[in-house]
């Protein structure tokens, strides 16, 4: 069961007091994401621009690490939650030692003039994060963006990488994408994903991780026709299917 973005229901996504909602309910998994500024400095956000979870405006990557630090993260949510910061990478590294918890960790896809550069650079920073990483806490890299997995596989080949598919994107094609990543793991759309569909990615012998299934009776169903895991924003709530 991964906690998406932590637990958003009871605090603000992609913050310390969501993550820590996950180890006070005693869950083992969060999916949270890394993205980079303009001034290569890894952040934890989903969001490519800064508007729907802070008090700042733009695309992360056009914006300075100053704009970021100043960010208010938790008052669009609630009073209780004002001031609550952007985490960076070296909170959420310091985050999964201290507590002993794994991590499904999305490496965002980033555009503009800069792309490139900022695409190797994100994966430079997290790749040398990773060193202070406990190595028994289990990781997973994940990414819409082929070239992402790509670009960190050639400096980490060693770690578990997966591929996230919208539902629209799994098309004849599909395999070959996952093996043009070195991925050992599929992580599907939930929306129109059949128990034929699970069967032909188990055939290939890939593990499956479904996003995004905030209905129980779904995630059970889910996991009785052999899905691995399930990526949901309601992981309190669902952690009894795990027993």
């Amino acid at each position: 069961m991964f906690a998406h973005r932590g637990i958003p229901t009871l605090a603000p996504e992609n913050t310390m007091p969501a993550f820590e909602a996950v180890v006070s309910n005693g869950l083992k998994w969060i999916e949270t994401d890394l993205s980079i500024t303009k001034d290569e400095d890894v952040f934890i956000i989903h969001d490519d621009k800064l508007d729907r979870t802070t008090d700042q405006t733009g695309s992360i990557e056009t914006v300075d690490t100053e704009v970021v630090e100043k960010a208010d993260a938790g008052s669009w949510y609630s009073d209780k939650f004002v001031g609550e910061k952007v985490p960076t990478l070296d909170q959420l590294i310091k985050f999964l030692n201290d507590n002993k918890i794994n991590a499904n960790i999305e490496l965002k896809g980033v555009v503009g003039d800069d792309a490139n550069y900022l695409a190797d650079k994100l994966c430079l920073k997290f790749s040398k994060a990773l060193e202070n990483l406990d190595p028994d806490i289990d990781l997973i890299i994940s990414s819409f963006s082929p070239i992402m997995l790509e670009k960190m596989n050639k400096l980490n080949p060693e770690l578990k990488y997966a591929v996230l598919f919208e539902h629209q994107a799994i098309q004849d094609d599909w395999n070959l994408v996952m093996q043009a990543c070195n991925a050992k793991i599929i992580h599907p759309d939930d929306t129109d994903l059949t128990q034929q569909k699970i069967a032909m990615m188990k055939k290939y012998h890939y593990q499956i991780n479904v996003w995004t299934v905030d209905d129980k009776e779904r995630a059970k169903q889910l996991l009785d026709w052999g899905v691995d895991g399930i990526f949901t924003n309601k992981a309190d709530q669902m952690k009894d299917l795990l027993d």
